[in-house]
């Protein structure tokens, strides 16, 4: 009876380990991303022309995953289509920084890398 009662807490104890690990690991990606956030618009605001070249070689399409768009903070924008595709609700006047993600090879959220449709390739 006891090895039942052992097992028993040994599970409720390995349950809460995986949910404190998966908060853990949100709050990681989070503060990452407004790391991210704070550091490509002050990039953009002093290496504008270094962008502009780093687009030239930027290849592949948006996926419309949506999931940059809310990276650190939901974009108060988007919407999924019945397909489950992202759709941005001002896509005619979206923010620049919107437009340019990622700028660079570096431009990433370091989560969302493999699976972003845009790639960087040396030349």
């Amino acid at each position: 009876m006891t090895e039942l009662i052992s097992k028993l807490e040994l599970k409720k104890i390995n349950h809460f380990v995986q949910k404190v690990q998966q908060v853990a690991q949100k709050i990681d990606i989070f503060c990452s991303a407004i790391l991210l956030q704070t550091r490509r618009r002050f990039y953009y605001v002093f290496n504008k022309l270094e962008i502009d070249t780093s687009l030239k070689k930027r290849t592949g399409n948006c996926l419309r995953c949506g999931r940059c768009c809310h990276a650190s903070f939901k974009c108060q924008y988007l919407e999924y289509d019945k397909n489950g595709l992202s759709l941005c609700k001002v896509y005619d006047r979206k923010p620049l920084m919107c437009s340019l993600y990622p700028y660079n090879e570096s431009d990433y959220f370091y989560h969302l890398k493999s699976t972003c449709g845009y790639r960087y390739n040396d030349e």
